[in-house]
């Protein structure tokens, strides 16, 4: 007995196919490069006023009223989710 023949695949659209997808995921990297590097650089943008300013977060994050003021600004988060969740539910 011989084997079964193998269905016939046509290897040029499977193969222009493939180089799409690849297409696509080159572009979405390059994409998600140019977001990575707005974003690195708006950081840096922000570091360079903060140190020209001599603000050190490190020093002011750590006194016991930073804290107090991060649980105020989650407790208001909170709500905030809470009251658009609510009226997300209202309006449907």
């Amino acid at each position: 007995m011989s084997p079964e023949p193998q269905p016939s695949v046509d290897l040029t659209a499977e193969n222009a196919r493939l180089q799409a997808r690849v297409d696509q995921l080159e572009q979405e990297i390059s994409d998600l490069r140019a977001s990575t590097a707005a974003t690195v650089a708006s950081a840096q943008e922000t570091l360079y006023w903060f140190e020209r300013w001599g603000l050190d977060f490190n020093s002011i994050m750590s006194r016991p009223e930073a804290e107090q003021a991060r649980k105020t600004f989650r407790a208001l988060r909170s709500v905030y989710r809470r009251l658009v969740h609510f009226k997300r539910r209202i309006t449907g």
